[in-house]
């Protein structure tokens, strides 16, 4: 029997090493292993969106347009994919859709192919502008069901919302099971309605914290997914995913494998060489947490909730965490724990836990998910909870809203007075600014400085540089 050979998506430059490393990984630690990404014959490679926009501003001192150039450079036969929040693009508030529109036009010119576009809350209007500039770009546009278990989220839930994305223009559906909670059988009956369902192809995502991954993932490839999620072997399992190589030798023996074993070795083997560099930024976690089938606390939303209480000093109270989130979730109507939810309900549950009283302290954030600004709720809001944030809620909703050519201008202004070259005049450097102002005004301002030192020493190396 003629096996069906498997579509492949890599997550070891996106989601294994947000999961494990919480993005920290670097650029020049993925550059040797590019080339040999670009022979395995991966249907695509996640390389961008999600955290990693973020971090390379804030923490890598790194463009996140030049680290596109680089996958666009060295991945010649393999398309490349990114994570989009929807309406909320790589960021975590909500963009008009000038700012989407243009996000999205040179993350497609940059060489992004498949946008993956979700919303926390399974919001349908908050993704459909999204696939519609995708579309015009001639890319693939991949509307995404978040998956989760709760009173409310049953197969029919599911079934609706996968036939509402492709209603609206999605080229391919995708499952993100963000907490590993999609048993086997379960996804193999809703692989087997959603591909009679629909006509676009669907992809699987989904996380081994729980322990179910593998099994998920073949049971899904037996149901005739169109494509598997997976990470190589040295940045799999705990907080992450299936090990690539796992998935393949499910499906193959030695001798009718049509991936080259010996090159999945080499890479992962290069991968395991620098894990050791990022070991301040991995988790606790050492094997299956069987727990979070009850709890729902997706693995990287875990590594980074058990970061943040390392460093307040509070690491021991990370169970007791554990327990608040879920009771949240049920309080806020069962809304899916993913960027943004997933940061909201974590940060809430940190304030319960430090103030010893829940909801005596309720952020921003939290109380914008319940009055709906980040999309509809799923379920029924607790009414003692609704009584609090209607009291907490300000008494006028005045939301401030840019155009492109107003951050422009106060782009333009900021180079201006700090005596930068005029950044504002490159969309790539503008949405930098637009997205994340101030971890992008610091960043040009290092970038200048170090240009600076780089001509002094130059300088100086020649004997020009008078003090």
């Amino acid at each position: 029997m003629k096996i069906k050979k498997p579509n492949i998506t890599e997550l070891v430059l996106r989601d294994g090493q947000q999961s494990l490393i919480a993005t920290r990984m670097k650029i020049e630690d993925m550059i040797p292993a590019l080339s040999n990404l670009d022979k395995v014959g991966y249907s695509s490679m996640e390389v961008w969106g999600g955290a990693t926009y973020d971090v390379c501003l804030r923490y890598l001192n790194e463009n996140p347009w030049t680290r596109l150039k680089t996958f666009k450079k060295y991945f010649k036969n393999t398309k490349l994919q990114m994570l989009l929040r929807g309406k909320n693009l790589v960021g975590y508030k909500s963009y008009d859709d000038s700012i989407l529109s243009l996000f999205i036009k040179n993350a497609a010119k940059e060489g992004i192919h498949i946008f993956r576009i979700f919303d926390a809350l399974n919001d349908i209007s908050h993704i459909k502008s999204s696939i519609e500039f995708v579309n015009r770009e001639g890319q693939n546009s991949q509307g995404t069901i978040c998956y989760t278990t709760s009173p409310v989220h049953n197969e029919k839930y599911w079934l609706k919302k996968a036939k509402d994305i492709e209603d609206i223009g999605a080229k391919s559906l995708a499952i993100k099971d963000m907490a590993g909670l999609l048993r086997p059988n379960t996804c193999y009956e809703l692989v087997t309605k959603l591909k009679k369902n629909l006509k676009i192809p669907i992809f699987l995502h989904t996380h081994s914290t729980t322990g179910l991954s593998d099994a998920t993932n073949l049971k899904a490839y037996e149901a005739g997914v169109d494509n598997i999620d997976t990470s190589i072997s040295s940045f799999s399992n705990l907080y992450a995913h299936t090990a690539t190589e796992s998935f393949i030798s499910m499906i193959y023996g030695d001798n009718d494998n049509p991936y080259d074993m010996k090159l999945l070795t080499k890479i992962s083997d290069h991968f395991n060489s620098i894990r050791p560099k990022y070991n301040q930024y991995e988790g606790s976690m050492r094997g299956v947490d069987i727990n979070m089938l009850l709890k729902q606390v997706p693995g990287g939303m875990l590594s980074n909730l058990e970061k943040q209480l390392t460093d307040l000093g509070k690491q021991h109270r990370l169970s007791q965490l554990i327990d608040e989130i879920p009771k949240i979730r049920k309080d806020v109507g069962y809304v899916p724990l993913v960027t943004p939810s997933s940061q909201i309900v974590g940060s809430q549950a940190l304030m319960n836990i430090i103030d010893g009283a829940r909801y005596k302290t309720l952020t921003k954030e939290f109380i914008d998910l319940v009055n709906g600004k980040y999309g509809k709720i799923p379920g029924e809001v607790c009414p003692k909870l609704l009584k609090k944030v209607e009291k907490n809620s300000p008494d006028s909703d005045v939301s401030e809203t840019k155009s492109i050519l107003e951050y422009k201008s106060e782009f333009s202004k900021f180079c201006s007075e700090n005596n930068l070259k005029d950044y504002s005049k490159k969309e790539t450097d503008l949405l930098n600014y637009i997205l994340f102002t101030n971890e992008a005004k610091q960043f040009y301002l290092t970038l200048h400085k170090s240009k600076i030192d780089q001509v002094i020493g130059l300088q100086e190396g020649f004997g020009l540089y008078i003090e």
